[in-house]
């Protein structure tokens, strides 16, 4: 069983069936993976015990050491870099799956399992590496410069629970340094010395010298501190911005015995602390300058939404964007095809964050304007040379095509689109792995439509279908993302097309803004909180009655009219 080499990440394959290691090491391969295949859990542990690897895929049901005891045994080990483990099962069983959670693994995957929700799940797997490294990599540069110091450091949490402690304060406190263990509380490492003997100016008035100096640490008051050996420590305790406590450790031995010294020895304490708070007054700028940027992207994100109501003759579109968080994947809008006709979309690109609302804002950019060549919607007919629209289901091979052959992201979206007759009320739908987009009638039925279809950017040449229907006067179309329908409530039940089915029912007299602003409450009522896992959106087009024949004195770009 030869170990990969180099820097590049590295995955373990834990599966008594050849075949299915052959099937998942072709995958990772692919997605710039070295694999290791192990056929049993024991086997599996030693390559562990020799190597790291970022990702481990084991199978639940194995000969010798199943993968539970095998998750156990690995998490066992005392290893520095963390490895992200999913566990393969056909179990559904709730109670198999908390053990699995129980011993340490970190995501499942039911067998069959599906390419593209194994690359997602290792896409969070990887998020999750990436930020538990660059949580290693600062930790380690925090421990390093407080190992810098020539004084003790200590930093205890809001709990007064021991957090970090460098080696000159353990060595200044060595009858104690074996107790000196992350989350053991300041008052038990107190009494603890004060058993052996750690502190000779308590000896004889041992809870009153306790309580003095408990109270002189809650409110960072200067202590001088005598050792077993005779040296003299001046402690100096400030509480941080959260409730915790950062303290040094000064030998002042020397300025004890000469006041100059002492003089000396506290301008190099005192200077050490403003070393320290200019240091942390440092990486809270860089939070804030961090923070101020996500502000300024989520500002120009809700700038590619120009407005929310866009009024055509005879008809109105109300638009909804609210990301999960500074930015986000969705993104709805609209577009001018003729005097008579309107394309309405609503996108989702995988992920959150930054990446996707940049994906997220170039595709928006495919739509943009009424020439053939700006808008990926449009097409010039070489016989006449008039624009005309490309059907829905056009759209999305072309946008697929742009996707796997000149995007450069492993990115996918979802797109539900119409294009809209403003005269006739015809419509042509296209559903590219989006939820199915709706009709509520005038009567107040909802009708579904759409068979789902495959999501942009994921299979090159795949198949899209148009879909076909007609607006009455008072009915209305609903595109809309899934974070709507996938919303969670406190008990980790889904929203679902029922609860959007019924809220509509309810909120079939709001129109217009007034109708996305009630079905977001609507939302936070269920989930009960204002902050959504996942990006909502939706585009609400609401036919009121047909647009006169002949009416041209109007184009329409994102719902704004524009002089002919």
């Amino acid at each position: 069983m030869a170990m990969a080499q180099g820097d590049a990440r590295r995955a373990l394959i834990v599966d008594d069936s050849r075949g299915q290691r052959m099937v998942f090491a072709r995958h990772l391969r692919a997605w710039g993976y070295h694999t290791i295949e192990a056929e049993s859990g024991l086997q599996a542990l030693e390559a562990c015990a020799q190597t790291h690897f970022d990702l481990i895929l084991s199978d639940w049901v194995m000969p010798e050491m199943n993968g539970v005891e095998f998750c156990r045994a690995f998490r066992a080990l005392r290893r520095e870099d963390y490895s992200y483990f999913i566990l393969l099962t056909s179990k559904n069983d709730k109670n198999a799956v908390a053990e699995g959670l129980d011993v340490g693994a970190d995501d499942f995957l039911s067998k069959p399992v599906s390419a593209h929700e194994l690359r997602a799940r290792i896409n969070a797997g990887e998020r999750l590496l990436a930020k538990e490294r660059e949580v290693r990599t600062a930790r380690g540069h925090l421990i390093a410069a407080v190992e810098a110091l020539e004084d003790g450091f200590v930093y205890f949490d809001a709990g007064d629970r021991l957090v970090l402690a460098n080696n000159r304060y353990r060595e200044m406190y060595a009858r104690t340094a074996d107790a000196m263990v992350e989350g053991a509380r300041f008052a038990d490492l107190l009494r603890i010395g004060l058993a052996r003997g750690q502190f000779p100016e308590a000896i004889g008035r041992e809870e009153a010298w306790l309580q003095e100096r408990l109270v002189a640490h809650r409110h960072g008051k200067p202590v001088r501190q005598i050792l077993p050996d005779g040296r003299v420590l001046q402690i100096v305790e400030r509480e941080t911005a959260d409730g915790g406590r950062v303290g040094l450790r000064v030998d002042v031995t020397e300025l004890h015995r000469a006041r100059e010294s002492a003089r000396r020895a506290e301008a190099r304490a005192l200077q050490q602390n403003e070393q320290l708070r200019v240091t942390l007054a440092e990486l809270q700028g860089l939070y804030d300058a961090l923070d101020r940027d996500l502000m300024e992207a989520r500002r120009l994100q809700q700038s590619l939404l120009r407005k929310r109501e866009h009024a055509f003759e005879g008809s109105h579109l109300s638009l909804l964007l609210q990301s999960s968080g500074h930015v986000g994947g969705d993104m709805v809008g609209t577009f001018t095809i003729s005097p008579t006709r309107i394309g309405v979309y609503s996108i989702d690109v995988s992920g959150h964050g930054v990446a996707a609302a940049m994906l997220g804002a170039r595709i928006v950019g495919l739509f943009a304007g009424g020439e053939h060549n700006q808008n990926i919607a449009l097409s010039r007919d070489p016989a006449t040379g008039r624009v005309t629209a490309c059907a829905p289901h056009e759209v999305a091979l072309r946008m697929n095509d742009l996707m796997l052959q000149e995007i450069d992201t492993e990115s996918y979206l979802t797109i539900g689109y119409a294009d809209i007759d403003l005269h006739t009320g015809h419509v042509r739908l296209l559903q590219a792995g989006h939820p199915h987009p709706l009709i509520q009638r005038r009567d107040g039925r909802i009708e579904f439509l759409g068979e789902g279809g495959l999501p942009i950017g994921l299979v090159p040449a795949a198949a899209y279908a148009t879909v076909e229907a007609t607006l009455h006067p008072g009915d209305r179309l609903f595109l809309y993302t899934d974070g709507i329908t996938e919303c969670i409530n406190q008990a980790g039940e889904e929203f679902g097309c029922a609860g959007l089915e019924a809220s509509l029912r309810k909120l079939a007299s709001a129109r217009g803004a007034d109708l996305l602003d009630a079905l977001k409450w609507e939302l936070t009522t269920w989930a009960g909180k204002e902050e959504f896992g996942d990006d909502v959106s939706g585009a609400l087009f609401e036919f009121d009655h047909a647009k006169p024949v002949g009416v041209t004195s109007h184009r329409y770009y994102r719902g704004v009219p524009v002089l002919e």
